[in-house]
């Protein structure tokens, strides 16, 4: 692995997430699949990893600064994002990675349009996003509740067994 194009690759990212106020993931992710060859468990994980100092400390402190940082909001949806991250990430070993690159094509498809197309200053409609991330938490719950199982087909009677009707 070149790890300089890695390094290029990180202070890419980092100016369009202080410019753009984009989360790695975003661009991150698609990036480590497309250019390095990452799965997308390992791009996912590597992207939850990379997020954790850099981004947060340094460019909302630039923004904090400005006057552009809600406080309040910071601290519920951090703490969401915490319980949420924690389960999405027990959820990935027990999902086809193949359903993970459909779910994260899908969801970046919808906010590009959503964003593109909603009228200047107006919130986006949050019913549709809201709505697959709770299905995705109950999803979530049920499998963490009831794990993966050996499930075997069932076997046919040996002929040598006795049958009592």
């Amino acid at each position: 692995m070149q790890w300089s194009l890695l390094f290029l690759f990180g202070v890419g990212i980092g100016v369009l997430s202080g410019m753009l106020g984009i989360g790695g993931g975003v661009v991150l992710v698609p990036g480590l699949i497309l250019l390095f060859g990452f799965s997308q468990a390992e791009a996912q994980g590597t992207s939850l990893a990379v997020m954790i100092p850099p981004i947060g400390i340094f460019a909302a402190l630039v923004y904090y600064q400005h006057g552009f940082v809600r406080l309040p909001v910071v601290g519920l949806i951090a703490l969401g994002f915490m319980v949420g991250a924690f389960f999405g990430a027990k959820l990935v070993p027990h999902l086809p990675l193949e359903f993970l690159r459909v779910v994260f094509g899908v969801l970046l498809l919808y906010l590009g349009f959503a964003f593109v197309l909603s009228p200047r200053g107006n919130a986006i409609h949050v019913a549709l996003p809201a709505g697959i991330a709770t299905a995705i938490s109950c999803l979530a719950a049920y499998l963490l509740r009831y794990p993966k199982r050996d499930i075997k087909p069932p076997q046919r009677p040996s002929d040598q067994q006795d049958y009592h009707i």
